[in-house]
């Protein structure tokens, strides 16, 4: 094993987020061994329902959405995953939703024998693994609040706060807003119209609530 493939997880930058934060030295090495970085370009789906599971993922950075289809065939977006977000486990044995791209993302892919098999050994994996199927429950608590909201301004400022929320979990500034995703995507995952999500948009920044750095940087007021 070269010194790359036995640092990479010692020395990942988000390891402090990740269940691997709880491992030990030598589980960390062992793990370093079966662990592969993957790096993938905009518009790529590395999961898809249905299938069964061969690995789970930490994201090391950029931006994944998480889909269903429905009857017809179309995406119904159910969320946006950030660096230090895990997921491809889930019970059953077959992944429950479409994992896509929606910039460049690098990943850790770890095969599920292997993540089993330190799920089993070490209780502090549990516990950590425990948090991480929470916060996926949060964001979908997250998701319903937001679809409850009456008006289409206050799904979209809730949504605008929330990914202001993301970005400080990762220690990043809360202002400006970076919202990678198309308006396209923000309008599934709100279950608006395009049309109507840009006139939010534009009602906002009237309100004096947002301002507009560009189409992809928003200030909250």
């Amino acid at each position: 094993m070269n010194n790359y493939q036995a640092d990479k997880c010692t020395h990942c930058p988000i390891r402090s987020k990740i269940y691997c934060s709880c491992l030990d030295k030598d589980n960390l090495k062992d793990l370093s061994i079966s662990a592969r970085h993957e790096t993938f370009e905009k518009k790529v789906v590395i999961l898809s329902c249905g299938k069964s599971i061969k690995s789970i993922y930490n994201i090391l950075n950029g931006i994944i959405k998480v889909y269903q289809l429905n009857e017809e065939g179309e995406q119904q977006i159910i969320g946006f995953l950030y660096p230090g977000d895990f997921f491809g486990s889930h019970e059953g044995g077959n992944y429950q939703f479409f994992a896509e791209t929606i910039s460049q993302v690098k990943l850790c892919k770890i095969p599920i024998d292997k993540f089993k098999m330190h799920l089993n050994k070490d209780p502090n994996i549990k516990d950590r693994f425990y948090e991480a199927t929470i916060n996926e429950l949060s964001l979908a608590r997250e998701h319903i609040n937001i679809l409850t909201k009456n008006s289409a301004e206050e799904k979209v400022l809730d949504f605008i706060k929330m990914i202001s929320s993301r970005q400080d979990k990762m220690g990043q500034p809360i202002n400006p807003v970076h919202l990678i995703m198309s308006r396209n995507d923000i309008a599934n995952y709100l279950g608006l119209r395009l049309e109507t999500v840009s006139r939010a948009f534009t009602k906002l920044k009237a309100k004096e609530l947002i301002s507009l750095n560009s189409f992809e940087s928003i200030i909250l007021n």
